[in-house]
């Protein structure tokens, strides 16, 4: 069950990699002065990225709960629902001073 949870996390943790890196490449970085239609540019981008790529982790936690058992489709589910709260707490600023 816990490594389960431990690949659905690492999955999460790749998925906002990917999604800041979108963001960044999209002229979104810490020192960007955007204009409004270069933020929305950026956020299209980067909710486009993060939804696919949750898409994507979601389809991968399925495909792997068959052969891995109950145990291991328990802990993949889990740690898919709690990497897709942190990982939005996150994005939405919950981790901020």
């Amino acid at each position: 069950m816990v490594a389960g949870a431990v690949v659905a996390l690492a999955g999460h943790g790749v998925a906002l990699g990917v999604t800041l890196a979108v963001a960044i490449a999209a002229g979104g970085g810490p020192d960007a002065d955007l204009d409004s239609g270069g933020r929305f540019g950026v956020l299209f981008s980067a909710a486009f990225t993060y939804g696919i790529a949750q898409l994507v982790l979601l389809w991968g936690c399925v495909a792997l709960s068959g052969p891995l058992g109950r145990g291991s489709s328990s802990g993949l589910v889990a740690g898919w629902v709690l990497g897709l709260a942190a990982s939005l707490s996150y994005v939405c600023g919950g981790f901020g001073p």
